[in-house]
């Protein structure tokens, strides 16, 4: 019995006549039994890794084929054999290139072979091709939604993320180094965080960061990550003082960094604020339940909106809010019940951080994610990473090899003859 499979290929080239190039390996996989079933739009993409050569011309489609992944790939080597593949070093310049991305009946996993390729969720593009060629039969596959193919690139994005009932996901960012691993995952929006005066400058409240302070991790983010949602928090007394000065600020926040909106944090009593940002043309995204910037009025952080007349004014402002266009909402320690509530009641998502998990998504700081601080743990943080004892232990290491002589090697040092 012979079984029919669908796969989606990527086809790459950035030498000789790309199109052509492209053009003659569909060609080529046509007269091999592969049935295109549907072909993607060419795409312009700048080189991934290696920078220093030309940028590419990819394309997707999606094919039907009875060969496995295996034999499948033996073919797509014997075709970039047959138009003359060049590559002078690993990711360099090719004539041809072909990938095999996604395959109907879910992961398979050789020596030779990964599917879902592994750098599916890296590049934007291609989760905006398999976005475009899956069929819509497979489309609410648990691949399809884990991997997140729909990408978030303005402020309607994140609304149908919640119509389409899929997970949010957000992240901290405050440096080029770190935004450019960020930039390479599946992350839907990265937010340069107020959280910088914490955990990059070392105080002990959001209050010390300024506004020239977050247009200059703004800069360094948005360089490291041009494709990434980014939002950028608007810091301390920076739109307090008046709905002028608070646009103003706003203002100079969007133009010098590129950012695509800007984060503040309060209720009905900032409405006014908000209007006058979002009349300017600036998307706004809200914050409410625990406010960093309140701290001296309201003391160490701690649970928010504990009995039932602190929650209905959180509901409410979170109402007013909405009314006022704000695109998103954060909600930050809170019950998880009052999050589920207030994600139900309102039509714009809401993205929790210590709000249990019936929000429409989730946001923590990448540094608290990743184990920077062990001395740092949160109730509402999950650590994925243990960087702190990883980074000492790997430092020791160097340091005894320093003092050993078995730092630097023959191999890691330089000779005149």
């Amino acid at each position: 019995m012979q079984f029919s499979y669908q796969y989606i290929l990527v086809l790459g080239s950035n030498l000789g006549d790309k199109k052509q190039n492209i053009t003659q390996a569909i060609t080529l996989l046509k007269e091999n039994g592969q049935v295109v079933l549907r072909e993607g739009d060419f795409l312009f993409t700048e080189p991934a890794i290696e920078k220093n050569q030309p940028d590419f011309i990819n394309k997707g489609i999606l094919c039907c084929s009875s060969l496995s992944p295996e034999d499948l790939l033996q073919l797509v080597k014997n075709i970039e054999i047959k138009l003359e593949r060049s590559t002078t070093y690993r990711f360099g310049p090719r004539e041809i290139d072909i990938d095999i991305v996604w395959w109907s009946i879910g992961e398979y996993h050789s020596e030779k072979l990964q599917i879902p390729h592994k750098e599916n969720n890296s590049r934007s593009w291609i989760r905006n091709i398999l976005a475009e060629l899956i069929p819509a039969n497979l489309a609410q596959s648990l691949y399809y939604k884990s991997m997140n193919v729909e990408t978030v690139k303005t402020c309607l994005d994140f609304q149908q993320k919640k119509n389409n009932r899929q997970k949010i996901v957000m992240l901290t960012a405050y440096d080029f180094s770190m935004a450019r691993i960020l930039a390479r995952t599946s992350v839907d929006a990265l937010l340069v965080g107020d959280s910088l005066s914490n955990v990059i400058q070392g105080n002990d409240s959001t209050l010390k960061a300024t506004i020239d302070q977050m247009i200059y991790h703004g800069k360094a983010v948005r360089k490291a990550a041009p494709d990434k949602f980014l939002i950028i928090d608007m810091p301390f007394l920076s739109y307090q003082i008046s709905a002028g000065e608070a646009v103003s600020n706003a203002g100079k926040i969007i133009q010098e960094t590129g950012a695509n909106a800007v984060k503040l944090e309060g209720g009905i009593e900032f409405i006014d604020v908000v209007t006058h940002i979002i009349r300017s043309g600036i998307p706004v995204m809200g914050h409410l339940g625990l406010m960093p910037q309140s701290i001296l009025i309201h003391g160490k952080p701690s649970l928010q909106a504990k009995d039932e007349n602190s929650k209905q004014k959180l509901l409410e402002d979170a109402k007013a809010l909405q009314a006022a266009g704000v695109f998103g909402l954060v909600v930050e320690m809170i019950p998880a019940e009052l999050g589920n509530k207030i994600s139900q009641s309102l039509e714009i998502p809401v993205i929790g951080i210590g709000a249990g998990s019936d929000t429409d998504g989730q946001v923590l700081v990448i540094h608290d994610l990743l184990g920077f601080n062990s001395d740092f743990s949160p109730k509402f943080v999950r650590k994925y990473l243990d960087f702190q004892s990883d980074a000492m232990k790997a430092i020791e290491n160097f340091s005894k090899d320093v003092r050993e002589k078995n730092f630097p090697s023959r191999d890691e040092s330089f000779y005149s003859t």
